[in-house]
């Protein structure tokens, strides 16, 4: 600081670092403003040093140290000395803002550059990208990384594409894909060499969005680069061809051609496409070109073969090829021990023990049988193996054998053993069968269903309806297996006269509160498809079959049904094809839902209606098409056909999948002014799940203030979104606040207003979700203070909520067991003896922090809705 101090006297400017000096002063603990007084007397005396690059060098420095503080100061004193921050002024103001991660400061810096019409040095566009990669705006990120690129191209340097930071491309790739933008991301990606990571990332977003056509973009983004493709790279390209087998066998035989070894997940992935293609010879290549030795790899060809009725394959892969590892110590495990490797689990050793019985391996499989004598499953397999063959003299000395053994026999294998005796043909044998099972008390619903199905193959239906109400005489009811085995039998054994009798039972069915499901539709459908000459079909007969086939996923009848609809004279109608618009999106197959659109729109008058657009809708947002999805709303508006709540609803859905939180709010406020009507619960419900999903927990309270403000009750659903993301985020008061809320209990503020109180309460709250939040409190350490006051209050003030006693008896346990652990507790362990009468049953929760202001979405101040929505 001396020789500081002489230099100033000299006329002449010294030649030395400004920033060497700066560092001196700050280490002999000189204040900003003694550093600011010094530099500014410097400049003032020696003018000609007052220039950009020395105050950049300064600036640097300081800012290398994160010395936002003297940066800040230094910034401000340039106007007065004639200057004016430049390009690398910014540079280094963004790389200083970025590495205290202060990104709001990055985004003012790039928008004040651009106003004053600074352009970005390369280094500033890869801190821009960089920023808006860590705050997840992809907008952002793939506008700097343009600006990237053509600052490369237009350098002179030798710099391209090429030489970009690869975890940045690798970072630009995973956000394209969380947000649902490869497709649009991939042409700014030609010319940049990108990481397996990315390729890995790429691939598996086609493969969960089933979407072949960008697979085949990214695979010749890849190739034309040069790139060696990895194993892990051909495993997930067969994995994204599962509908092509032509070009799963194109990879298979590329992967051959380089002579590589393949790896595990290789062979599980193509050994998953055959098991789905039902491709042997193709599963055949591949054991043996790849002659495996990994324990899972061969495990899964014994399930395969096993599963495709390869029988002997199963067999010899287990006998000549795990055995044989087994025998030499050559297997490939995961460091257990060899004995330990070997072991099949319990499904593929049932698989492989049910193949060996089919072709005639008795030894084999008695062998598995006789390595665990006590092993229900296993017997259950051989006596049903037994069946299948007609042994029944078989199936019961497997039941003697595992009775022999001591271990307790259930009602499971007895009715594993009657259904040998019906699967046999033997009739006497399954009556005498049910009787032993009566009399030791072990007869049960499936036993009467399955002696019922008996009869039904020898067409004694009246004893088949005997049966049913012998079932009730012993309480027990009749289920849908009961009702559809005497359906199915009506339909393929009855007479015409009997036939007639089906709608009744299913009447009878419905009345027992028995609901059909897509069994009963399968067997009523093969009812009417063989017997439709005797019915006079209607309009309302097709829809209702069409309807059939949407909800049991069955839509590939649904084109042999409108042929034969059409033959009859009868031309579909908007029903007909809202319902098959709804089965395709409901079965993932959005192209063709869309495609029913535009067939009606071309080959009929028929004009779609909201219910038709809403189903298009779910659909987009299943697949996470918001281009779509919009392009389907505006549509809408423009054929004149106005949006429901449910219609916002889906919406919602559809810009939450595709973490547009901003755009889902916007779309409310602006649909519900437009059409003057209020968002109901579950539009509400939905922009609640947008939020906790978006990690904007806080936003998503604020809404649900809102919603009580605009007088809309919530739901169960709503209560359970936000209770649920309050405990896994640790903010346990607000989630006890929320329960108490929803019950009505004292306490519930400041997380609902006391005027709000009674339209919070709620008489459907789910009990699982009471029981899961005072097990999370438990387990967050909050037994005292929240979840023993709120067990108190319900007990007292909700009595006809009965709490569980092992739910009461778990909570408590934490709460000793904190103690235990050196937790200071606010009672003494002798009040945690009983439950009733416990001191710590009367206390309250903590009602600590303050609700913050809350602005509404909409303007409109008009009730709510809550009208339900069309389904």
């Amino acid at each position: 600081l001396r020789c500081w101090n002489a230099l100033k006297r000299s006329d002449r400017a010294p030649t030395i670092s400004l920033a060497q000096a700066v560092e001196s002063m700050q280490r002999f603990k000189k204040d900003s403003s003694f550093v600011v007084r010094e530099l500014k007397a410097f400049f003032n005396k020696y003018p000609v040093e007052c220039g950009a690059n020395g105050i950049n060098d300064l600036l640097e420095s300081l800012a290398k140290r994160l010395d936002s503080d003297l940066v800040e100061q230094v910034i401000e004193m340039m106007p007065s000395m004639g200057l004016k921050p430049d390009q690398r002024t910014y540079e280094i103001l963004l790389t200083m803002q970025f590495t205290t991660r202060n990104f709001t400061e990055v985004r003012t810096l790039l928008s004040t550059m651009q106003s004053r019409g600074i352009s970005l040095t390369t280094r500033s566009t890869i801190v821009a990208v960089k920023a808006a990669l860590k705050t997840g705006s992809f907008e952002e990120a793939t506008r700097h990384f343009s600006q990237l690129k053509a600052l490369w191209s237009g350098l002179s340097d030798g710099a391209t594409p090429s030489t970009a930071p690869r975890h940045i491309v690798t970072q630009l790739v995973e956000l394209a894909c969380r947000e649902h933008q490869l497709g649009e991301f991939l042409p700014l990606l030609e010319g940049v060499p990108v990481s397996e990571d990315a390729v890995s990332s790429m691939l598996s977003e086609c493969i969960r969005r089933k979407d072949p056509a960008l697979t085949s973009k990214v695979e010749k983004l890849v190739r034309e680069q040069g790139h060696q493709l990895s194993d892990a790279t051909y495993t997930l390209l067969v994995k994204s061809a599962s509908n092509d087998p032509g070009r799963v066998q194109q990879l298979f035989d590329e992967v051959v051609a380089k002579g590589a070894m393949l790896s595990a997940d290789f062979a599980l992935a193509l050994l998953a496409f055959c098991t789905q293609t039902r491709s042997m010879k193709l599963a055949d290549s591949l054991f043996e070109h790849m002659k495996p030795k990994q324990i899972p790899v061969l495990s899964a060809f014994i399930r395969f073969y096993a599963d495709s009725e390869q029988n002997d394959k199963a067999c010899d892969v287990y006998e000549k090829h795990l055995q044989c590892l087994r025998m030499s110590g050559t297997a490939k495990g995961d460091g257990q021990p060899l004995q330990q490797a070997v072991c099949l689990d319990a499904r593929i050793e049932r698989s492989l023990m049910s193949a060996a019985l089919r072709c005639g391996r008795h030894d084999l499989a008695k062998n598995f049988l006789d390595a665990s004598p006590s092993d229900v499953a296993k017997h259950i397999t051989m006596i049903r193996n037994c069946a299948a063959s007609g042994n029944l003299i078989g199936a019961m000395k497997v039941f003697e054998t595992l009775k022999s053994s001591g271990t307790e026999v259930n009602s499971v294998v007895y009715n594993t053993v009657l259904d040998a005796c019906v699967e046999c043909r033997d009739l006497p044998a399954a009556e005498a069968w049910m009787a032993q099972t009566k009399s030791i008390g072990l007869v049960d619903v499936v036993s009467y269903n399955t002696l019922i199905k008996a009869h039904l193959q020898n067409l004694n239906f009246a004893k088949a309806r005997s049966l049913m109400e012998e079932m009730r005489s012993e309480g027990l009811q009749p289920n849908r297996v009961t009702f559809n085995e005497l359906v199915n039998g009506l339909v393929t054994r009855g007479s015409p006269a009997q036939r007639a009798e089906i709608w009744g039972i299913i009447k009878e069915m419905k009345a027992a509160g028995v609901k059909p499901n897509q069994v009963t539709c399968s067997i009523l459908l093969k009812s009417l498809n063989a017997h439709s000459n005797e019915v006079d079909l209607s309009i309302v007969t097709y829809n209702t079959l069409l309807d059939a086939c949407a909800r049991c996923g069955r839509m590939d009848k649904a084109p042999e049904i409108v042929t034969e609809m059409k033959s009859q004279g009868i031309q579909p109608n908007l029903i007909t094809y809202s319902t098959m618009v709804k089965g395709h999106c409901q079965a993932g197959d959005i192209e063709r839902g869309f495609a029913m659109l535009e067939e009606m729109k071309n080959e009929t008058r028929l004009k779609p209606d909201e219910i038709m657009y809403n189903s298009l809708l779910d659909g987009c947002a299943q697949n996470n098409l918001v281009d779509e999805g919009l392009g389907l709303l505006r549509r809408m508006e423009e054929e004149g056909v106005a949006p429901s709540n449910f219609t916002l609803s889906l919406l919602v859905k559809l810009m939450n999948r595709c973490r547009k939180l901003d755009s889902a709010f916007s779309l409310v406020q602006e649909i519900s002014a437009k059409y003057r009507f209020s968002p109901n619960v579950h539009v509400y419900s939905n922009l609640i799940q947008a939020c906790v999903a978006n990690r904007q927990l806080q936003r998503g309270m604020t809404t649900f203030s809102n919603m009580l403000e605009e007088r809309v009750r919530p739901e169960s659903r709503t209560y359970a979104i936000l209770v649920r993301a309050s405990i896994t985020q640790n903010q346990c008061d607000q989630a006890a606040g929320l329960i108490r809320g929803a019950l009505g209990l004292p306490g519930a503020q400041p997380y609902i207003s006391e005027q709000k109180t009674s339209l919070a309460a709620i008489n459907d709250l789910d009990y699982n979700l009471i029981a899961e939040t005072l097990q999370g409190l438990a387990d967050k350490g909050r037994v005292q203070d929240l979840a023993v006051p709120l067990m108190s209050d319900i007990k007292r003030l909700q009595p006809g909520l009965r709490l569980d006693t092992g739910l009461q008896r778990r909570v408590m346990s934490a709460g000793l067991a904190t103690e235990a652990g050196g937790v200071q507790m606010t009672h003494q362990k002798s009040e945690h003896s009983s439950y009733g009468g416990s001191p710590a049953f009367g206390g309250r929760p903590s009602n600590g922090g303050n609700r913050q202001n809350q602005n509404r979405f909409g303007n409109s101040n008009n009730r709510s809705d809550n009208r339900s929505w069309r389904s």
